[in-house]
């Protein structure tokens, strides 16, 4: 049998992938909205990648690759995850595998958090700095991006020894490279008019067509 290479570890800052996944994202969230299980769904999405294709490489390479058919994927699916997924989630997988987009779901996934949390009024900033910060440092710098992005900050903290002092905030795929003392105002003027708008418009921007611009 072939060996089919492992899929690599796509992120929502594939330039290619992304439109992909804000169109797939907005489809589920609005479904399972519709069905009031949006954070079931969020955390089935969740382990089916952690637990499954990240362990099972081989099994993510199928499901990946063109030259597999989709009833072959159907039946991987229905293996897998018969009787520990949700009708809905599961039929969702069946329809992306259906229009050859299965190398897409962990953009879909990561864009479904974010459109969630964008309409529970919650954005979600990692923060990179080069020491772990204490936990009054933390409560501070929470304070601050809460008012600096007008919205409450699902906060992530990472640590990256090789940064050279300063804080490197993510938001979505915007980064602010500098310290906080430094960036904070700039970030304060800049994120309303920009990140936050881009953010709320990036399913209806990616739907448009070519001539509406």
């Amino acid at each position: 049998m072939t060996e089919i290479e492992p899929p690599k570890q796509t992120t929502v800052l594939d330039s290619e992938q992304k439109p992909i996944g804000e169109v797939y994202a907005a489809s589920l969230l609005a479904a399972t909205q519709q069905a009031d299980c949006t954070a079931d769904v969020l955390e089935e999405f969740e382990s089916f990648i952690s637990d499954v294709l990240n362990k099972l490489p081989q099994l993510d390479a199928l499901l990946s690759s063109p030259r597999v058919a989709h009833s072959d994927k159907v039946t991987m699916l229905d293996k897998t995850l018969a009787g520990k997924a949700s009708d809905l989630f599961l039929n969702f997988l069946k329809v992306v595998s259906q229009h050859g987009r299965l190398d897409c779901l962990r953009v879909i996934q990561a864009s479904l958090k974010e459109q969630y949390s964008k309409d529970q009024g919650r954005l979600e900033v990692l923060v990179t700095t080069a020491t772990r910060l204490d936990e009054p440092a933390v409560a501070t710098l929470q304070d601050k991006l809460n008012g600096a992005f007008d919205a409450t900050v699902d906060l992530t903290l990472n640590v990256d020894s090789s940064l050279i002092g300063g804080t490197v905030i993510r938001v979505g795929d915007t980064v602010y490279d500098g310290s906080i003392a430094n960036r904070l105002e700039r970030i304060r003027t800049t994120v309303r008019e920009n990140t936050i708008r881009e953010i709320r418009l990036s399913t209806e921007r990616f739907v448009k067509s070519p001539s509406e611009g």
